[in-house]
């Protein structure tokens, strides 16, 4: 994920509505236990090796404080995006805890349990390691009890159910909703029906996750998810591919390419759409 998209997903994410919501879904399987006023910032300095910048965990954790069975814990809970497979990212985030609660000891006589939620914004399951054990090849067991262990949670949209997105009340839920379904021209159209009520900025997470172009309908503030997306691409398909058909064929798949785009549908999603090449797509929307 470049640095901008990033940021710009971190920052949603930080908002204290869908940071307790992704809280009360991964935690508590979607009952309302933490508040937006359960929240607190936290800022932690910046670790600095030999002059140069290590890690910035800023806007990416925050205090929670769990109320439930009249007793009260103080959490300090983060939250890593992912888009693309990365081996180290277990390594990367005990890390990133390490040097938290290596401040929460300098400041305090006790430490709070930390734990992140990593996002997997990919389209493919997560297969890299989820725990410590998983970098390890063929140890015996007799060994293994007397090693520590540690994992990662890892929450994946594209692997929701309609009861997980059900458990979801932030316009997050949008987004999952919207990345589970965008492989098929039937499940943008599903999305689509729902008239969901958004946000500019939850449009324009949707638009850096997929690529898309879509756009607020500012009259009644719902996202307008290509109109008609279904028809264009089932004329296309049913024109077949692109390979050795007539001239006014392929012109009709190009125009239909070109539409397609132009109403928010993204390259790659053309291409699965329409079962045709992404360089094909490319070279297209290009003329």
């Amino acid at each position: 994920m470049n640095k901008k998209v990033d940021n710009i997903i971190k920052n949603y994410l930080s908002n204290n509505d869908r940071f307790r919501d992704i809280i009360n879904y991964y935690v508590f399987k979607g009952k309302d236990v933490v508040k937006e006023s359960n929240l607190k910032e936290v800022y932690t300095k910046l670790v600095d090796i030999d002059g140069d910048t290590f890690v910035d965990f800023r806007d990416s954790y925050k205090e929670v404080n769990i109320k439930e069975d009249d007793k009260c814990i103080y959490v300090l809970i983060g939250i890593e995006n992912q888009t693309e497979k990365e081996y180290e990212l277990l390594l990367r985030v005990a890390l990133y805890e390490s040097f938290l609660l290596e401040e929460e000891l300098n400041n305090n006589d006790r430490i709070k349990p930390i734990l992140t939620i990593v996002i997997n914004f990919g389209e493919k399951k997560w297969e890299c390691p989820k725990c410590l054990y998983d970098y390890f090849d063929n140890v015996d067991e007799e060994i293994l009890k007397y090693v520590s262990n540690y994992f990662i949670n890892v929450f994946e949209p594209y692997q929701m159910t309609d009861d997980d997105i059900n458990k979801l009340k932030s316009d997050f839920k949008v987004v999952c909703d919207y990345l589970r379904n965008s492989n098929s021209v039937t499940g943008i159209d599903l999305v689509r029906k729902k008239n969901y009520k958004l946000e500019d900025e939850t449009i324009k997470v949707i638009n850096y996750l997929t690529d898309s172009k879509f756009e607020l309908d500012e009259e009644r503030d719902v996202i307008n998810m290509c109109k008609g997306l279904d028809e264009f691409a089932a004329k296309a398909k049913s024109e077949g591919k692109a390979e050795g058909r007539a001239e006014g064929e392929t012109n009709n798949l190009n125009k239909n390419i070109k539409t397609m785009h132009s109403n928010g549908a993204s390259e790659e999603m053309i291409a699965k759409l329409l079962s045709l090449d992404i360089n094909y797509v490319k070279e297209v929307l290009s003329k």
